[in-house]
């Protein structure tokens, strides 16, 4: 099935060249292992059963963005497949997660498309050690009203968390409301425990890119992601970008007053709200972070040292005037910091770890150059990743492998495994926004055992 056409936005090419990193900034060599993933892009790897499991994605061409095309891969100790999985035609994979048992649950969507509006058909499969697979369609909360029809400029929209052996999906459904289910997994079969509101339905724009190939970094369709993750506790925290019918429908929904503040003057309706949910799926808070136009948020991680945002922050009107960008609560939505962080040309982050200490390691992309007044970025950029203290000085540069040049890599995972060694994860050899869309995925290992943070 064709994907729908998107509207489109004016961009133009920028050339790109390099820059050295800033002085006195000490890079770490260690022993690494790198597996190359042909044909596809690394989104994450997760430990499982003295192996791993990890979620690829082949790139495509913008105007098929709304249906991603990932994979699951069973990989023994090496990184060598031994099993796959792909959906059926029609359905697109969206996330996995492993629980502690070595079962894997996972997510696709399938898009209807009926006169005036479509549906959207949601199936969470269970994967056992042996292999087997079950599948059962999850519904959601009924609306007091029917919206009016909307656009469905992505099907991006499904979040996974595993705690222990229950999984958590947040699901952005087909009128843009996003709702939180828990869901056991018993005597061979799905049970739902609860299934909470966490935003209304609100109208999500989108746009497009002449002349370009790839959406480098979402700049289209972020609006229609959601974000999820859950502490040790099973409490679950939810961040739905926002823009001001978001806000304002939120208020009015839940009888709250986000946007107090916001800055209509400035066009500034906040990154995103986050909800945080009891583990029994009551809402315990709802707050709006990461206040500024001029941010993009890429991903959020929770952990016990609290909630952080990663992305990237638009800093000037040169074609390198973009920094990465962290920001950070403690689990009662209190603000920690909010960072910008400078590093070479333009910059931004994927994902970060936190580590003993307070410091952070972050992931992501630098080397890049964009049009000041357009979406595109330049074929060009590199793989990254970053010790960071909580003011947003960069204390070390970790060393990644690259892929060829004149192409993109971008490291889009991290993860501090048991044994202190830390796995990398993301794209080689990717496009610019107007370059040919390929790429292949990576992964790689960095021991640091011996080494202090």
């Amino acid at each position: 099935m064709k994907a729908p056409f998107l509207p489109i936005a004016f961009a133009l090419f920028v050339m790109s060249c390099q820059e050295d990193l800033e002085p006195n900034v000490p890079e770490l060599h260690v022993p690494e292992t790198t597996k190359t993933i042909k044909d596809q892009v690394v989104l994450k790897v997760l430990p499982h059963s003295g192996g791993w499991v990890s979620l690829t994605e082949t790139l495509q061409p913008q105007y098929l963005i709304t249906q991603p095309k990932r994979e699951i891969s069973w990989m023994d100790g090496s990184f060598s497949e031994v099993g796959n999985y792909k959906a059926y035609d029609g359905w697109s994979l969206l996330d996995a997660v492993v629980h502690p048992s070595g079962q894997v649950s996972a997510v696709s969507v399938k898009l209807e498309i009926k006169t005036g509006n479509f549906e959207l058909k949601v199936k969470m499969l269970r994967f056992s050690s042996a292999g087997s697979v079950t599948e059962t369609e999850i519904t959601q909360l009924p609306n007091a009203t029917e919206p009016m029809p909307v656009f469905p400029g992505s099907l991006d929209r499904v979040k996974l968390v595993a705690h222990g052996e229950d999984v958590y999906a947040v699901v952005r459904w087909r009128y843009n409301e996003v709702q939180a289910q828990r869901m056991a997994f018993e005597d061979g079969a799905f049970k739902t425990k609860w299934q909470s509101w966490v935003e209304p339905p609100s109208y999500v724009g989108t746009f497009g890119i002449i002349g370009g190939g790839y959406d480098n970094f979402h700049q289209g369709d972020r609006y229609f992601f959601v974000y999820a993750d859950v502490d040790k506790l099973g409490n679950l925290y939810v961040a739905v970008p926002c823009h001001e019918e978001t806000v304002y429908n939120h208020d009015d929904f839940f009888k709250e007053n986000l946007m107090a503040e916001t800055n209509p003057g400035e066009y500034d309706w906040g990154v995103a709200i986050v909800t945080r949910l009891s583990p029994d799926g009551k809402r315990v808070y709802s707050k709006l972070h990461g206040k500024s136009r001029h941010k993009r948020l890429l991903n959020m991680r929770v952990t016990d040292e609290g909630l952080f945002f990663t992305g990237r922050i638009k800093v000037s009107q040169e074609s390198d005037g973009w920094d990465a960008w962290v920001f950070a609560a403690d689990l009662n939505g209190n603000v920690l910091y909010d960072n910008k962080i400078d590093v070479r040309a333009g910059d931004m982050f994927w994902d970060v770890n936190p580590l003993p200490g307070g410091n952070l390691l972050a992931v992501g992309t630098t080397d890049y150059y964009q049009n000041p007044a357009g979406l595109s970025v330049s074929d060009a950029r590199r793989a990254a990743a970053f010790v960071v203290d909580v003011q947003g000085k960069v204390v070390k540069e970790i060393i990644l492998p690259q892929g060829p040049a004149g192409r993109g890599s971008e490291a889009m995972f991290v993860k501090v495994l048991s044994n202190k060694s830390v796995l990398f994860a993301g794209a080689h050899n990717a496009p610019g926004t107007h370059a040919s869309v390929y790429s292949d995925g990576f992964i790689a290992v960095r021991d640091f055992s011996l080494q202090n943070f």
